[in-house]
């Protein structure tokens, strides 16, 4: 094991000597066995050896004992140790984010502020093959590129993950063999995050049923489709070096670029998006194909992006812009998109409108959603990620019937006859682009409440001062 680690810390230049590693050290399995691995190998490969540990302040007694448990094995290795508290839920509710997210984003926080103040040059974590499984398959399912199936690297920047070349059970009965403790937390046994049940159902089906080496056959996926990435973002500034030049705050694409293949043109398309916002993150496919739809369209034609952005096809080329012009729909400007991260249980307020949410076990009768026109009830089960409520964004859409049948959210708020004026304005339910209900209006299919439903979600807006009727004038009520 010992070898098999060192020559993969070797084939990715993951630690030079003199390098000062920071271990994220959580007390579970897999950061303990990172510990043993890096003080293992110190010596020999010539670096030193550090510790942190964040605590999320959400399971009270236990994250004291893995803080606890952690601080004592740095001692006894002689190991300089770091201990960060973030107040997650808090954060959560803040940020309007999940308690999933905002503890990931606590986390990269805490790792990245230790790690430049006590001078360390490299961070290690403990992610395996099983993690990088768990993560393909969530990407794959959610709606990914080339990048979202190797988005857990051996290296990305200062960031090394020595274990990748490892499955959960081989670190785990190594471990065990060697009469090494470690904590385990309890929320892992849970199936309230996507990818719990996707570690806990999904992957053990495809490993006892299909293949066991499932694991490993991922990694050596992962590393294909991360070395044809490298390749192509490397053939993408080419063509950004040939075909685009740059102004303040906005890029001017060459209509040439349109004849290049069509992977090569979404990668490029993606680079300039990427550069003029400084994000990637919330930049789909989508978007990308979007605005190289423009190359076949007319002049005049246009498209908003996320991050403020505004694509627009003229003469000879297309223009991305950082910030759209001032533009009027029927004498009325649009609204920005305006969201809500739904908490799991209880109510929070939404400029004017307080929204109540509620959860409850089915008790097998159930006959449909209520009828009420401001409260409705969805299948919790069949909720893909986090549940927003919002103002219409571009490739929002509608399930209308049971076979999973789609349309456009702009095609039913025509159909439905809905004032082109009021459309930006009206309050949304949104599983990603997915719309579950078009509040005032109607709600989709897909999350229908059926006899199979186990566990019910219900969501009810209250308009404040006002009644119910103004709940579509959403935007209108927020001072958009």
């Amino acid at each position: 094991m010992r070898k098999k680690i060192r020559e993969y810390m070797e084939k990715y230049h993951m630690i030079q000597p003199g390098d000062t590693v920071l271990c994220g050290l959580s007390g579970g399995a897999d950061s303990v066995f990172l510990f043993y691995a890096l003080l293992e190998q110190k010596e020999e490969m010539q670096f030193s050896l550090q510790a942190v540990h964040v605590n999320h302040n959400l399971r009270g007694e236990e994250a004291k004992r893995d803080a606890a448990f952690v601080q004592q094995l740095c001692q006894e290795h002689e190991v300089p140790f770091y201990l960060y508290s973030c107040p997650v839920e808090q954060i959560a509710k803040e940020e309007h984010l999940s308690l999933e997210e905002a503890g990931r984003q606590a986390r990269r926080a805490a790792f990245e502020d230790c790690r430049r103040k006590h001078h360390a040059t490299k961070l290690a974590l403990a992610h395996h093959q099983n993690d990088l499984v768990e993560t393909m398959l969530y990407h794959i399912a959610r709606g990914t590129s080339l990048a979202g199936l190797a988005s857990l690297r051996p290296v990305r920047g200062d960031t090394i993950r020595p274990l990748l070349c490892l499955s959960r059970d081989e670190i785990e009965q190594d471990l065990i063999r060697r009469g090494i403790p470690w904590c385990e937390d309890s929320s892992n046994r849970e199936d309230l995050y996507t990818r719990n049940r996707i570690r806990h159902h999904v992957v053990p089906y495809l490993t006892q049923e299909i293949n066991d080496r499932l694991p490993s056959h991922a990694a050596l996926l992962s590393m294909d489709v991360l070395e044809t990435e490298e390749y192509l973002e490397a053939q993408a500034q080419k063509l950004y070096e040939a075909y685009v030049s740059e102004e303040p705050d906005r890029l001017h694409i060459q209509e040439a670029a349109g004849r290049e293949l069509p992977i090569m043109r979404r990668y490029l398309i993606l680079k300039c998006m990427e550069k003029l916002s400084g994000k990637r993150k919330d930049l789909t496919r989508e978007h990308i194909e979007e605005v190289a739809a423009l190359f076949e369209k007319g002049v005049g034609k246009q498209v908003d992006l996320p991050y403020r952005m505004h694509a627009v096809r003229e003469y000879h080329e297309i223009c991305i812009s950082l910030r759209a012009p001032d533009r009027m729909d029927s004498g009325r400007k649009r609204a920005e998109p305006e969201e809500l991260l739904l908490p799991k249980e209880g109510c929070v307020m939404f400029g004017e409108y307080r929204i109540c949410v509620t959860s409850q076990r089915s008790d097998g009768i159930f006959k449909g959603n209520t009828e009420k026109k401001y409260t409705k009830c969805f299948d919790c089960d069949k909720i893909n990620g986090n549940l927003v409520l919002r103002t219409r964004k571009s490739g929002d859409y509608l399930t209308i019937n049971a076979r999973g049948g789609r349309k456009k959210l702009k095609d039913y708020m025509i159909d439905a006859k809905i004032p082109r004026e009021e459309r930006d304005s009206i309050l949304l339910l949104a599983d990603g682009k997915e719309i579950l209900w078009i509040v005032g209006y109607r709600t989709g299919e897909h999350h229908h409440i059926d006899a199979n439903t186990r566990n019910i979600i219900q969501i009810q807006i209250k308009g404040g001062k006002a009644n119910e009727r103004d709940c579509t004038s959403f935007a209108q009520r927020r001072g958009s």
